[in-house]
């Protein structure tokens, strides 16, 4: 029985040793860097939090009291016990006066059961943070720092901030997460802390849908750069963020209150939106499908009619996934379509229906007002085609055209009324793809110029057929057309072998014309007739006779 009351004697005898010569634990915390921040001198600044002594004797901190910006510990730990995560574990501390040196001992009690970036530890600097710049506290003007340190003058516990200033807020930025360092381990007059560059910074891209018809002859497709489609043909885009993360990198967005992104997309005047799809984010190979949950995310389209731009805000990612420091992706779908102000090429080059997206984003874990801007990201391109038809009679000389000619396009030489391609006239005379129709589309009809044009065709095989021929013409073939659209570099598109230009030819009827009532064809009509009825009356007597034999 004795035994076991000097051993429990022995150990909080040593509790008590262990507490009255504390040793604060170190708590360094990061986030994610990319070239473009390397690039930049980072400044720092530094809060004492607590203070201490440090001998020959006894190279660790103690005696520690409150530091220097800490200036009502009353109201600090009152606060402490309220914050989020941490608070419950400071409710047994029961303090007349803060300022007292066993009060002291009892928060650092506390804080010394805690690890490098685990969630108390993380919790403890997000307080701390807020607690200081809530209070506007000013920090110590003789402890700055810049790139990659800052220099410490007295031993200490610190809150450490990246001050860097970025221009007007829209620079592809983010600052660093805020650090808690102890300092120093041994007797020094300064004390250099580095800080490693690690700055959380998304970067996003934009893709379109193509079906890839004009490449391979089948119907499968994919995002990409470009894509063609037809004028009033829905189809896709996708806009795509990437988070960088590492759980074993500092945890930096656990720093953040919460972290938002928004979409700011644009699309070109030849470009209709149509309408939002999905909004899924993909975290270590899990998706979360926010689609329906109108409380995690907004859709501006206020600037749809002046800018033609719509803006996709997150409120809040880590509120979304289970563990953002995982890294995750951001897919926004959304539907549009070509409409008739796109651009048309009727020859090979480039487009003017060049579409792109930005992110502005949540960039400093001190400040849930401060944004980010990224680079706008590369041009997506769409392309669509025009079909320019001219109708002429016994050959394609300009004084030949031949006006009232109808045609109906199709995908399969059959010309089968299920392969036909529906189209509408436009205000301009020209004909464009209908998709809204459930009967047949227009009959299109040359003009007195002898033409008919059909703007904005994706690219693929199409079939003219004549449907309507003028007096005294013969119907010409159907007419193979081919659209052969090559656009693997993005902004440029090649037609070479496409026959995007027809000159069509009628030839006169053949045959007998008949006269008018009266004349000598109708005699001549007679007489064939009657010679027919009686070689009619021949066989069938033949007949008979071979058939009594």
């Amino acid at each position: 029985m004795m035994k076991k009351v000097i051993k429990k004697l022995l150990a909080a005898l040593l509790a008590v040793a262990m507490v009255c010569a504390m040793a604060i634990p170190a708590f360094a915390f990061e986030s994610w860097e990319t070239e473009e921040d390397l690039n930049k001198n980072h400044d720092y600044i530094a809060f004492q939090i607590f203070k201490g002594v440090i001998s020959k004797d006894n190279p660790t901190l103690s005696g520690v009291t409150w530091g220097s910006h800490i200036t009502n510990p009353d109201d600090f730990l009152k606060k402490l016990k309220d914050a989020p995560i941490i608070g419950a574990q400071f409710h047994s501390i029961d303090a007349t006066d803060a300022t007292d040196a066993a009060t002291v001992q009892k928060v650092l009690a506390v804080i010394s059961k805690w690890h490098d970036s685990d969630d108390d530890s993380i919790a403890f600097a997000r307080f701390v943070c807020h607690y200081l710049y809530s209070n506007g506290a000013a920090p110590d003007s003789d402890i700055v720092g810049g790139n990659s340190s800052i220099t410490i003058p007295e031993a200490g516990y610190y809150l450490i901030v990246d001050t860097i200033n970025f221009s007007n807020g829209d620079y592809y930025h983010a600052y660093n997460s805020f650090l808690l360092v102890n300092v120093p381990q041994a007797v020094q007059t300064s004390y250099n802390v580095t800080i490693n560059h690690k700055v959380v910074k998304p970067t996003v891209e934009k893709k379109v849908y193509d079906n890839f018809d004009n490449q391979d002859g089948t119907s499968t497709g994919d995002f990409g750069s470009s894509a063609d489609h037809a004028i009033n043909e829905k189809f896709q885009f996708q806009l795509i963020a990437k988070l960088p993360a590492g759980r074993d990198e500092g945890r930096a967005y656990d720093y953040y209150d919460k972290y938002t992104v928004c979409f700011n997309d644009t699309l070109s005047e030849g470009i209709t939106y149509d309408g939002l799809d999905s909004v899924v984010i993909e975290s270590n190979g899990t998706p979360y499908d926010i689609t329906n949950d109108s409380s995690k995310y907004d859709i501006d389209i206020s600037n749809l009619k002046s800018q033609n731009s719509f803006v996709v805000k997150i409120h809040d990612v880590k509120n979304c996934v289970a563990n953002l420091n995982d890294g995750a992706t951001i897919t926004v779908t959304y539907t549009a379509h070509l409409n008739d102000k796109a651009y048309v090429n009727i020859a090979g080059g480039s487009t003017s229906n060049i579409n792109k997206v930005y992110l502005t984003y949540s960039n400093n874990p001190k400040d849930e007002s401060s944004i980010g801007k990224t680079p706008e990201s590369t041009p997506v391109y769409v392309y669509t085609y025009q079909l320019n038809n001219t109708k002429y009679h016994d050959d394609d000389n300009p004084n030949n055209v031949l006006a009232g000619a109808g045609f109906r396009l199709y995908s399969d030489e059959a010309c089968h009324d299920e392969d036909e391609i529906k189209l509408k006239m436009n205000d301009d005379d020209t004909y464009s793809r209908d998709f809204s129709t459930e009967g047949k589309g227009v009959e299109m009809i040359s003009g007195q110029d002898g033409q008919f044009n059909v703007k904005g065709l994706d690219a693929g095989t199409y079939y003219l057929k004549e449907t309507k021929t003028p007096d005294g013409y013969s119907a010409c073939k159907v007419i193979p057309v081919t659209i052969k659209a090559d656009h693997s570099r993005n902004d440029q598109v090649n037609l070479e072998g496409s026959n995007l230009t027809n000159d069509i030819v009628n030839i006169k009827a053949g045959g007998i014309t008949l006269p008018s009532t009266g004349g000598i064809g109708t005699t001549l009509f007679y007489v064939v007739g009657g010679g027919l009825m009686v070689a009619a009356i021949v066989l069938l007597v033949t007949k008979k006779r071979m058939e009594n034999k």
